[in-house]
Formats: C-alpha cells, structure tokens, sequence
C-alpha cells in the first residue's frame, strides 16, 4: 500500500511538470510568412518592426528574422527531447534559451532558462519572456511582447500588434 502511494504521488508529479505538447510547435508554424506593425516599448520608445517567419530544417525548426528599427536578431523555435524551446540571438549580443511556460488558445508564453543560457540577471541584460498570441479570430493578425530585464529590474517591455502582409 505504501509502494502505490508513493507511485500515486509520483505520476502526479510528474504530470504537474509535464513535458510540452508537440502540437504547440506545429500550431507555432502558422506564422509562416511575413509580418509588420510598430514596437511599442514601455520606456516610450517606438520602431517599426518585421517579422519573417520561415520553416527549415525538414520542419524541425522555425526561424524567426526580425527587424527593429534596423536592429536584425534571429530566433529559432524547435521541438527537442519533449521541450518546445526557443533560442535567440540578440542585439545585446547574447543568445537566451527559452522554454515553452505555458500555451492556452494559441497564446504561448515563454521563459528564458538563465542556466542554460549561461546568463545572470546580477549581470546581463537580456529578454527575461516572450508571449505570442496567434489571435485565432484573425488569422492576418499576432501580438507579440517580450520584456528586457537586467541588474537594474525590468529594462522594459515591448509589445506590438502585427499584421501578415
């Protein structure tokens, strides 16, 4: 009896860290194309921004280039050992890995892993989260947002309403 309470405890807790639904990453290559609006910063900064999201790799991976006021970075979302994961390369020039936090109608939130990206808040300054919402009432439309936070807190958070062209 002491054996199947402790089995019970297990899977349950095992459930509560469950890994990530592959479906998330293939519902994440809907944005396959082109996209543009205006990155609002909550520092009172504005650029306009691109997205361009392409699917390589024989479909394991989703490529992310963006343009913020001039500024490329890149972005790669791929599916791994049950994790949906997201690793970009900054214009802080730094590289934070991210892991899929939650995902609920086709809004996915993500986490940077500091360990893994070998970066320190004490430190470095770098995109701490990022949320996509796909917007399933309009298929033309996303809100994406991420934050920056570094040693001093928060940097700021950046959010735009974009628009597939």
């Amino acid at each position: 009896m002491k054996n199947l309470f402790f089995t019970i405890i297990l899977l349950f807790a095992i459930s509560l860290n469950a890994n990530t639904d592959p479906n998330d990453f293939e519902t994440l290559k809907q944005l396959e194309g082109k996209w543009i609006g205006t990155l609002e910063r909550t520092n009172d900064t504005n650029d306009s921004f691109i997205l361009d999201f392409s699917i390589a790799s024989n479909g394991s991976a989703i490529l992310e280039e963006s343009n913020t006021g001039g500024v490329e970075m890149l972005t790669i979302f791929n599916y791994q050992n049950d994790e949906l994961l997201l690793t970009h390369y900054c214009g802080l020039k730094n590289k934070p890995i991210s892991t899929l936090d939650s995902s609920n109608n086709s809004k996915f939130k993500f986490q940077t892993d500091s360990k893994r990206s070998g970066l320190t808040l004490e430190k470095d300054t770098y995109v701490t989260s990022w949320e996509i919402d796909l917007m399933p009432q309009d298929e033309n439309k996303i809100l994406y947002k991420y934050t920056v936070s570094g040693p001093e807190g928060v940097s700021f958070t950046a959010s735009a309403e974009m628009s597939r062209i």
